[in-house]
């Protein structure tokens, strides 16, 4: 059977500098968020994931949120022209790593995109126009999937997946007023106004923030396990559970 591989990067010393619009009196554990990392990587290996973990890259300190750097779809990996200038050297030394495993190709400098912002469903792909991701992101991305493309518009938070997240059975996970949800309404719908926005699916199990029980019952009552993961430290630089890996489906 064709196993899915998660790639990660660790926090490093830096990490406490991440861009944050959270307040500074609430500073960053790098010890912490560390070990909170390490469980994070035990819960992806214990779903049954092959984890291929890089090192800190120091110079960058919102390096440990790679999926901001790279779109998977089933047939190609996409290399994210991040807006922030201080993201931009995150993503050359994972990409040799994704590379040499799925096709890589590079989207025009034009189409600001993070990965944060893309949310692939079985028939659409969505994409947050987000202070970090602009309307030609939608354009390039349509260029590379037979999906339909479907911009929605980020009202409040840093990416699209910040408010919604999709766990398969046509189910997603929803802060309805963070994002306009028009496009989205064929889904059907749990709802929330917290971190629980942001959760990990893979296969019948949902990775889900740690306190959000609420959530957690309620996708369980869909037929899904669940499995609750403290990531406190990342969720002060406006982190989640998606943003800390790539996940890669290998066909």
């Amino acid at each position: 059977m064709a196993k899915t591989i998660a790639f990660v990067r660790s926090p490093g010393p830096s990490f406490n500098e991440a861009i944050s619009s959270n307040l500074k009196n609430q500073p960053i554990d790098i010890k912490r968020a560390c070990l909170q990392h390490e469980s994070y990587i035990s819960a992806l290996k214990e779903i049954g994931l092959d984890v291929i973990s890089l090192p800190s890259a120091d110079e960058y300190p919102d390096a440990p949120f790679v999926e901001d750097t790279t779109v998977v779809f089933d047939h190609i990996a996409l290399a994210c022209p991040n807006k922030e200038k201080s993201r931009r050297g995150e993503g050359p030394s994972i990409h040799k790593e994704i590379k040499k495993h799925i096709t890589m190709k590079a989207l025009p400098p034009s189409a600001n995109l993070d990965g944060g912002d893309v949310l692939n469903t079985e028939e659409k792909i969505f994409v947050g126009i987000s202070s970090r991701t602009n309307l030609e992101a939608v354009n390039s991305l349509a260029k590379f999937t037979t999906k339909p493309v479907i911009p929605v518009k980020v009202i409040r938070g840093l990416h699209l997946k910040t408010s919604v997240s999709y766990i398969g059975n046509n189910i997603i996970v929803l802060d309805p007023s963070s994002i306009e949800t028009t496009s989205l309404r064929t889904f059907k719908w749990i709802e929330t106004n917290g971190h629980a926005a942001n959760c990990l699916a893979i296969g019948n199990i949902v990775l889900i923030s740690k306190g959000c029980t609420e959530e957690a019952d309620k996708i369980r009552l869909k037929g899904f396990k669940t499995r609750e993961v403290d990531i406190s430290e990342f969720e002060k630089a406006d982190g989640g559970l998606t943003c800390l890996s790539i996940i890669l489906k290998k066909i």
